[in-house]
């Protein structure tokens, strides 16, 4: 029986195309499902913690929306849970399905689903945060010019590409640096001012933009990702960069694999996971090796 979170208003609606494709592909299998439409913001958690406490055995839980529905359905499972889930890149980012080679788009749910249609699963890591908030993730927490962005787009009547970019540079010409003391694997404590402090588990961010290019989904570690700031006229180079896929290049620009870090700002307490707007300014981070069962090749 698979259990099938879906979104329907990811990517605008466009979500109910796939669900649609999808639904074909399991139909002519034979194959039992349960739909599960989302209503609200963290429905997509109830749901996974409703279905993993209502039944036994092995649970098969699909994620059918992008990258925010797949942080709900993480959020609702526990480390030893007996869940293997499926993602289907329905949504306007697709971040986490990109680094697994998952295509979005309805035309592809074939190629997408096919490792669960077949039964191919195999273990990905991801970021735990028990500082307070206990929230996971299996692609970024970010201090800094993203939460910056995410936030200006929920202040956008209309969430279209034209407005993402739109955030991006309003947030680069209005983001106040912030300084961030880290200790990272439990080394010594280090300062740093920086317009972005993230831990990355996959190469990109904000729907494909190339951040952390050299991160690894099932290796054990994260990307420490660090901006430091080093003035505008900088800042605008980064922005420049971003956008040619080579900001890992730039002067001003750590990335540092590891397994834990911990980081603090006394003057920062708007943190983003996932797209997902935490206020702390105590994030304590531990990769969790192998720690969810995911249909993939």
């Amino acid at each position: 029986m698979f259990r099938i979170i879906h979104n329907p208003y990811a990517n605008r609606g466009g979500s109910l195309l796939y669900l649609q494709a999808f639904l074909e592909l399991l139909d002519a299998e034979g194959l039992q499902y349960t739909i599960h439409p989302t209503t609200a913001p963290g429905h997509a958690t109830t749901i996974t913690r409703e279905i993993i406490a209502g039944e036994g055995g092995t649970k098969k839980i699909i994620s059918l929306g992008g990258d925010g529905t797949l942080h709900e359905v993480i959020n609702g499972y526990t480390l030893g849970d007996d869940v293997v889930f499926g993602i289907l890149p329905a949504g306007t980012g697709n971040d986490v399905a990109t680094m697994l080679g998952l295509p979005a788009g309805a035309q592809n749910v074939r190629q997408a689903a096919r490792p669960i249609l077949a039964n191919m699963v195999k273990p990905i890591d991801y970021m735990l945060e028990s500082s307070g908030s206990d929230k996971q993730s299996v692609l970024f927490f970010s201090f800094g010019v993203a939460a910056n962005m995410v936030m200006l787009m929920d202040s956008f009547p209309k969430k279209t590409k034209a407005s993402y970019y739109k955030s991006i540079f309003l947030s680069a010409f209005k983001l106040q640096a912030k300084t961030y003391e880290y200790s990272i694997d439990d080394g010594p404590v280090q300062t740093v001012t920086a317009d972005f402090m993230a831990l990355h588990n996959c190469i990109h961010g904000g729907g494909g933009m190339v951040l952390a290019r050299d991160a690894v989904i099932d290796d054990g570690y994260a990307e420490v990702f660090i901006v430091e700031h080093r003035g505008m006229a900088r800042r605008m180079r980064n922005l420049t960069a971003l956008t040619s896929k080579k900001i890992h290049k730039q002067p001003n620009v750590k990335i540092i694999k590891a397994k834990k870090i911990s980081i603090y700002s006394k003057d920062n307490d708007i943190c983003c996971v996932d797209g997902e707007i935490l206020r702390v300014n105590q994030l304590d981070l531990t990769v969790v090796t192998g720690g969810l069962k995911i249909f993939r090749e």
